[in-house]
């Protein structure tokens, strides 16, 4: 493997990328809050381009919602895998709690 195949660390770019990223924001988003997480500071932490992490994830709406989805398969998929909403629209539902 040449130089230009590595990544910044020596790894394979791309081979993990997706996971990396979701790695990061789980880490980032904890200890600081989605909205204090910027996508420059969670690609340094993923080790990716910004343009890796949009081929992966249209924009931060869609990466919070993949980690949201992360918590509670069982109970959030329901709303996150609708296609009838936009990635925002899904967020937002994942809040919308029912009337009792």
């Amino acid at each position: 493997m040449t130089e230009l195949e590595k990544g910044p660390t020596g790894r394979r770019r791309g081979r993990g990328a997706r996971e990396r990223i979701l790695s990061a924001s789980q880490q980032l988003f904890r200890e600081q809050g989605i909205n204090r997480t910027g996508m420059d500071q969670l690609c340094a932490a993923a080790e990716v381009s910004k343009r890796t992490a949009y081929q992966h994830f249209t924009g931060k709406d869609e990466l919070v919602a993949e980690y949201l989805r992360r918590f509670d398969p069982s109970v959030l998929s329901g709303v996150f895998d609708r296609t009838d909403l936009t990635p925002r629209e899904r967020l937002l539902a994942a809040f919308d709690v029912p009337p009792t």
